[in-house]
Parts: structure tokens; C-alpha cells; sequence
């Protein structure tokens, strides 16, 4: 079993909404089995993919299916195990979360056999449940909102006191790191500024593809993923919105794919490994 963490320096970055998207996708598409470990305080996975035809706990607003594949899989499923539920991982009499690290450690160890791949989703950092988890997985994804903070979020994930590169050094040395995933919205004049800040600072980071126009990979916000499948659409769009609609889901499963295919190639050798190039606080 592969084990992936979608990790985050701030709130509302995208981290939950992108584990649901790409477990359904791992899923409907690929045909695997997926487990997705919610750690966050409070659960939401659950919540967000059930309703979709998927094997999942919980009930609530469906995630997005940007694929248009609404029809179940033949093989595979999701399921979905929150930590508030599993005795070992919800004690509040362990500061140091020592114990919380051996649960979880085997917890993975107990369902590898039954699943294919584990997203985990996790509080944000510097959280120790998240490094806990850090400690454990094979690879790091970090999903990054556009904001004034976004530069020192992903210094905080690549070189703070818990971030990828401590852990590597002294927890986890096969510790892969799949990039920084820019969350944006359909860009405005403040959104295209911090976009450039972005590509200026952190381009050794982003998840090269040229299938983007801009030659990395980048995910819609939640409202343009919602817009994408049909939600939060108004009644007689214009011509114009229709276009949008089509673009933002076109971009939403490329970005999928792509990190499907990195996703695929952990422990085979064909991993980049973590670049040495520093992340400007400036």
C-alpha cells in the first residue's frame, strides 16, 4: 500500500476538498482500492464523499466528480476511517503524541493488505498528529492557497521546524515530496500578482506538466471546482460562463492525472527526489 499526506501550513488551503477529489478519482478511474484516513479535527471526508456512490462512512454534501464517470467501478473502492473513531489516536493524555505515532504506525501496517493506497488528511501544521504522519508516509503533497501567506506557508512545509526536511533528515529519509499544488480561482487582478510571486519564489516546487499553459500543475478552488460539474451555476449562463465551466473541469482532471501518475511512480524509482534549492521567506 502507497500512503500519501495532503498537508497544509493554513486553513482553507484546499487540503480536504483535494483528498476527496483525488481518492474518487483513484477510484472511478484507476480502479483502486483507497483508504482515506481523515486526522483532521473536525473529520469532513466522510461527510463530503458520501452521497457520491462511493463505499464511504458518513453522510452529506457530495464531493465534485469533475471526471463526469458517475457510473461505480467495477473494482476498487473508498473507504473512509476518521481518527476520532480509533481509540488510539483520539487520547487526550499524550502531549508529546508518542503513543498517538506507535497507533498509528500500526494502524497502517494492519490495513496495507486491503488497500491499494491511504490519503491522509491531517490538522494543520506544525500539528505533531500531522507529523506523526509525516514520519510514516511515503510521499507529501501540499496543496497552497494564493494569498499574501503562500510563500511562507510552503517555507514553513519544506524547511520549518517540522517540515520536510527535518522530517527527512531525522524521522523519515525515504520521504518523497510530490510538490506544492496551487489552489486558485478564476484569476482576478490581486489573484494573477500573487500567481506571479508564486512562479518567481517557489517554481522549484511546483508540479512541472506541460499540459498546463503555464507548465505546472494547478487545481481550481472549491467554488470553480463546484462550477466545473454543475453546481452553484446560475440558470442560463452566458456563453462566457459556459466556457469557464468547461475549462475549470478540463483542469481539475489533469491536475488529477498528474498526480495520479506521481502517485504511481512512488517506489519504482521514477520519484524526483527533494531538490536542494532553498524557499525564500521574503
Amino acid at each position: 500500500m502507497k500512503s500519501l499526506l495532503i498537508i497544509s501550513a493554513k486553513s482553507n488551503s484546499g487540503r480536504t476538498m483535494l483528498t476527496c477529489l483525488l481518492a474518487r478519482h483513484l477510484h472511478r478511474v484507476n480502479y483502486w482500492r483507497v483508504l482515506v484516513l481523515d486526522l483532521a479535527e473536525p473529520p469532513r471526508c466522510a461527510r463530503m464523499l458520501a452521497g457520491g456512490q462511493d463505499e464511504a462512512i458518513g453522510s452529506g454534501n457530495p464531493v465534485p466528480d469533475p471526471s463526469g464517470r458517475a457510473r461505480p467501478a467495477p473494482h476498487g473502492c473508498v473507504r473512509v476511517l476518521s481518527g476520532d473513531t480509533v481509540d488510539g489516536l483520539h487520547s487526550r493524555d499524550d502531549p508529546a503524541r508518542t503513543r498517538y505515532y506507535a497507533n498509528l504506525r500500526h494502524l497502517l501496517c494492519v490495513v496495507a493488505p486491503q488497500f491499494d493506497v491511504c490519503l491522509i488528511d491531517t490538522p494543520v501544521m506544525p500539528d505533531l498528529r500531522a507529523v506523526c504522519a509525516e514520519a510514516l508516509v511515503d510521499a507529501v503533497l501540499s496543496p497552497i492557497a494564493m494569498s499574501p501567506e503562500c510563500v511562507g506557508c510552503a517555507s514553513e512545509i519544506i524547511n520549518g521546524t517540522y517540515g520536510i526536511r527535518n522530517v527527512r533528515a531525522r524521522l523519515n529519509p525515504a520521504l518523497h515530496f510530490v510538490g506544492l499544488l496551487p489552489v486558485v480561482a478564476i484569476p482576478g487582478p490581486m489573484e494573477e500578482a500573487w500567481v506571479k510571486v508564486m512562479e518567481t519564489t517557489l517554481h522549484e516546487w511546483l508540479i512541472a506538466d506541460q499540459a498546463f499553459p503555464h507548465g505546472y500543475a494547478w487545481l481550481p478552488r472549491l467554488t470553480a471546482v463546484g462550477r466545473a460539474v454543475g453546481y452553484s451555476v446560475p440558470r442560463g449562463r452566458l456563453p462566457e460562463q459556459e466556457v469557464r465551466v468547461a475549462e475549470s473541469s478540463r483542469t481539475v482532471v489533469a491536475c488529477l492525472e498528474v498526480l495520479t501518475r506521481r502517485l504511481d511512480a512512488i517506489g519504482n524509482g521514477a520519484m524526483p527526489a527533494l531538490r536542494r534549492a532553498e524557499v525564500c521567506d521574503a
